[in-house]
């Protein structure tokens, strides 16, 4: 799987290079700002972060930053849908969005975002990049970052349950409203019961959360 994504990857990793060498002072200035989170980041339990990685980038261990797979897949899909569809975001892309600010809906900020994402991926690790992601996410309305996650597990985040985590990194899909109502609880349940049985049916949990280090 690894080499394949590599493979495919190429493009991308080809154009990262290059931007390496004639990096403009606005992109180094996000590139510095996001190593700097990274390296400064309270170091989030490592439940959490297998939560995420099961929830919102399964192939984590596998790509350089960007998902290849997940790209062509959501790029057929809008084809088809007339530009309807999910998005195709890895753990570092998201974070580098989060910390840039960037969130504008043109190709130029996507790629840009893919850039930076594989210069990240580089640079750190891969549980470190998720971990400061789950220091700086939003959750919901009052339910950001690190003092979010203590406020909701009463300052204990070292000793919640997978399905604890699981149910509120799945906010990052359905941020919390202000008012949660029935609907929104439906999508949260809805969603993570989906990934626990994905988990029960093929040993994802035993195959696809060993972070790389």
């Amino acid at each position: 799987m690894s080499v394949f994504l590599w493979t495919l990857s190429f493009p991308f990793l080809f154009f990262s290079i290059f931007l390496e060498i004639f990096m403009t002072k606005n992109f180094r200035e996000d590139l510095d700002n996001c190593l700097a989170k990274i390296n400064n980041s309270e170091k989030i339990p490592n439940t959490l972060i297998k939560a995420l990685v099961i929830a919102e980038d399964h192939r984590s261990n596998f790509h350089p930053g960007i998902d290849p797979v997940a790209i062509g897949r959501t790029l057929l899909f809008r084809i088809k849908n007339k530009n309807r569809g999910g998005g195709a975001s890895t753990i570092e892309q998201q974070f580098s969005r989060v910390i840039t600010g960037r969130y504008e809906r043109t190709f130029i900020r996507k790629f840009r975002e893919q850039m930076l994402a594989i210069m990240i991926s580089r640079r750190m690790s891969k549980s470190s990049i998720a971990s400061a992601y789950l220091t700086v996410a939003y959750y919901g309305t009052g339910f950001v970052g690190i003092s979010g996650l203590r406020e909701h597990f009463d300052g204990d985040l070292e000793n919640i349950s997978f399905q604890q985590a699981l149910h509120v990194v799945v906010f990052l899909k359905y941020p919390r409203p202000r008012n949660p109502n029935k609907a929104w609880n439906r999508k949260v349940a809805r969603r993570t019961d989906i990934i626990l049985r994905r988990l029960e049916s093929d040993c994802y949990y035993s195959t696809r959360t060993k972070l790389a280090d």
